[in-house]
């Protein structure tokens, strides 16, 4: 893709820079070209870390980049560009993400905030500039370094969190670094008791500077939050009091902050999924007044999302947990219900796909069950609806297997219809296919993008490979051997079809085989329907 910068953007006062996600640079206004030292078209195709110190570079990969993804914008951000020659330059930077033909371009604006000063040149007056140009460096220099430690200590504190599934660890630690990194007396969180319309709940964790008092554990009620502070804070309300005594609370509001020793308070909503208000972040100060900074409320508003992600994996984490015991202890038990288990994500991941297979695959015959085939059904429907491509589907049971289980037994009867679900399975080859135990005797095959003859080819194998098997079955009044009733089903997907229809025409075709003498295929429509002289497939005529 080609990028072009018009006259008036490239003779602006300011720098102008644009790079893709890759970090290569598309354009580079005049003005910035000449301020680093480079020929027209000096930039374009190389990294920007290419232009920045080690410190700039490492807070642009950890902290500018990022945000500038999440949020699609940073505002006032202090960058260093480093020049071809000389010291390098101290910029600060306001950048938007937009997205062009179907790829993203962040451009940046750089104004530089610190000029080389001509000390044999200035007078007095210029040395107050200077002077003063000196100062806004250090504060420049101060942020940018508190940045990079805030945004460091972010990442540590996200790595530590994903180290772990147990709640009261990741909150535990979360406590004590957000403590120590902004000097604040009391840090903890607070959970709300289920069903209490947040008006109950407790402490849960906490990191309290020494000579206040600790909450943790205290349970709290306060009958005016969830009245008139939740709706908020569900919206995802961040809550900042430099001095509860200026603040304008309400007077039931402040009269419990003071009962817990707070002067200044900053809380962040802690969410779990939506506007499910789980709990919340609180950052005390007791001693005196705060005011507090932006850049700390965003920090902290960054860890919230981190604590609330964790919050929703425990969550996630408990449920399959839960489904996976009672659904072990109910075929295996080998598993308790109340048990407690510290996996590790890949632990996690395991246990995922073990209840997906549960989920899909029939206990007795261990084929895909008739919930994988409703969804295949849907899929498959679906893909060949827009591909206009036909889909056969075949139905068969066991013929007379009543009398199959009333003679042989129970036992033998579930044997028989393991054998036959894994000669089923085995004669139908291609990965599309599906064959499924759709209830009782009843097996079901989805034949993705086949026609008449093909599915009557597979029906063929089938009652092949189920004679193979030489079953013994006395009491059937059609062979010795246990054989199968087959329907089959074609359409090509329309608007006025559906999957509903498509099984409806297999079981009337089922039916028919039954009919007719079972041991046999039918296709739909079966023959006997007006204006049809459809086929028949049936293995006894074919010996």
């Amino acid at each position: 893709m080609t990028y072009q910068i018009d006259e008036l953007l490239n003779t602006a006062p300011c720098g102008f820079l644009s790079f893709i996600d890759d970090g290569t640079i598309v354009i580079a206004n005049a003005t910035l070209l000449e301020l680093l030292g480079h020929e027209p078209d000096g930039l374009r195709g190389r990294k920007i870390e290419s232009i920045l110190p080690i410190a700039s570079r490492i807070f642009y990969q950890t902290h500018f980049f990022p945000l500038l993804k999440l949020h699609g914008k940073a505002e006032e951000i202090y960058f260093s560009l480093r020049p071809r020659q000389g010291s390098d330059i101290p910029m600060l930077v306001n950048a938007v993400r937009r997205e062009k033909a179907g790829s993203f371009v962040n451009n940046c604006i750089f104004i530089p905030i610190r000029q080389r000063i001509q000390y044999e040149d200035e007078i007095l007056q210029a040395k107050k500039v200077a002077e003063t140009a000196i100062r806004a460096q250090k504060q420049a220099e101060i942020a940018l370094r508190q940045q990079y430690e805030r945004a460091i200590l972010l990442r540590e504190i996200s790595q530590r969190i994903y180290q772990f599934l147990d709640l009261s660890k990741i909150f535990e630690i979360a406590s004590h670094e957000i403590r120590e990194l902004i000097h604040a007396d009391r840090v903890g969180i607070f959970k709300f008791s289920p069903n209490a319309h947040h008006n109950d709940g407790e402490f849960v964790a906490e990191s309290v500077l020494k000579g206040f008092d600790s909450h943790l554990a205290t349970k709290i009620h306060d009958h005016c939050f969830g009245k008139q502070y939740a709706s908020y804070y569900r919206q995802g309300r961040i809550q900042a009091v430099d001095d509860i005594d200026n603040a304008g609370l309400t007077e039931c509001y402040r009269g419990f902050l003071a009962q817990l020793q707070i002067r200044a308070n900053l809380v962040v909503p802690l969410l779990n999924g939506g506007d499910d208000l789980w709990g919340l972040l609180y950052i005390h100060q007791c001693s005196a007044p705060r005011h507090w900074q932006e850049i700390e409320i965003d920090l902290i508003k960054q860890i919230a999302n981190q604590l609330a992600i964790a919050i929703q994996k425990a969550d996630i984490f408990q449920k399959l947990q839960k489904e996976l015991a009672e659904r072990q202890q109910a075929e295996t038990r080998l598993t308790e219900s109340n048990q407690q288990l510290a996996f590790s994500n890949e632990e996690l991941a395991c246990a995922t796909r073990l209840l997906e297979k549960l989920v899909n695959i029939d206990g007795l015959t261990q084929i895909a069950n008739r919930r994988c085939f409703d969804d295949r059904l849907e899929q498959e429907w679906a893909r060949l609806y827009r591909e206009q491509e036909p889909l056969s589907l075949l139905l068969f049971d066991v013929d007379y297997f009543k009398r199959y289980n009333d003679s042989y037994g129970h036992q033998l009867g579930d044997e028989c219809l393991t054998k036959l679900a894994q000669a089923a399975q085995q004669v139908v080859w291609r990965p599309a296919d599906l064959v499924a135990r759709y209830g009782g005797e009843e097996f079901v095959i989805i034949l993705p993008n086949t026609d008449q003859q093909g599915a009557m080819a597979v029906a063929e194998r089938i009652h092949l490979a189920i004679k193979a098997l030489g079953i013994p079955h006395q009491t059937s009044d059609v062979s010795d051997v246990v054989t199968i009733s087959l329907g089959i089903a074609v359409l090509i997907p329309s608007p006025e079809l559906s999957p509903a229809i498509l099984i409806a025409q297999a079981d009337q075709a089922l039916y028919c085989a039954k009919k007719q003498g079972r041991n046999q295929s039918v296709i739909y429509p079966p023959p006997y329907q007006l204006g049809y002289g459809g086929d028949i497939v049936s293995p006894s005529t074919k010996e």
